[in-house]
């Protein structure tokens, strides 16, 4: 392949090594006021790997919302399955304050480490704008969206090299 074509082929695929938020729950007309996506920020996610809680907030438009003012408290939540009424196992309250994305002003996180292969979930609560919000995502099955959008549930990474019995 010549080097023309070969750096064409790399620029026209830059695109696609972003981040894609097609791997988060979208919900429409949050408290009537946002368009709300919940995810993971790293699809897909790990057991031991750094994580982010991932909060992309737009108006009924779809156009990305000029937060101004955001207090949340976010509880991620070990699930029994991937379904939205499963039994809680573990929960626990994100310590650290949401922060806003640099190059994103209408999307936020909050760092977490799961520690553990399985259904994951997020408790949001708090007000966006002086909106009050008050929500809860599952991750698959547990989707509330219509059209069956969701963040995955986290994985067990593949160990390599690993120890073979001999």
């Amino acid at each position: 392949m010549n080097r023309k074509l070969l750096a064409t082929t790399f620029l026209l695929s830059i695109p696609f090594l972003s981040i894609n938020a097609n791997a988060h729950e979208p919900r429409e007309g949050v408290s009537g006021t946002f368009n709300i996506t919940v995810g993971q920020r790293v699809e897909p996610a790990y057991s031991g790997e750094p994580n982010q809680f991932d909060l992309i907030v737009n108006n009924l438009d779809g156009t990305p919302a000029n937060v101004a003012e955001i207090t949340l408290s976010v509880d991620v939540l070990f699930l029994k399955d991937d379904a939205f009424d499963a039994k809680v196992l573990h929960r626990a309250l994100l310590a650290d304050e949401i922060v806003r994305d640099r190059a994103t002003p209408n999307r936020f996180n909050i760092p977490y480490m799961p520690t553990k292969p399985g259904a994951y979930g997020f408790e949001i609560n708090g007000t966006i704008n002086g909106i009050q919000i008050s929500e809860k995502y599952v991750c698959e099955n547990g989707t509330l969206n219509s059209l069956g959008k969701s963040f995955g549930c986290v994985e067990q990474i593949q160990m390599f090299p690993q120890k073979h019995k001999h």
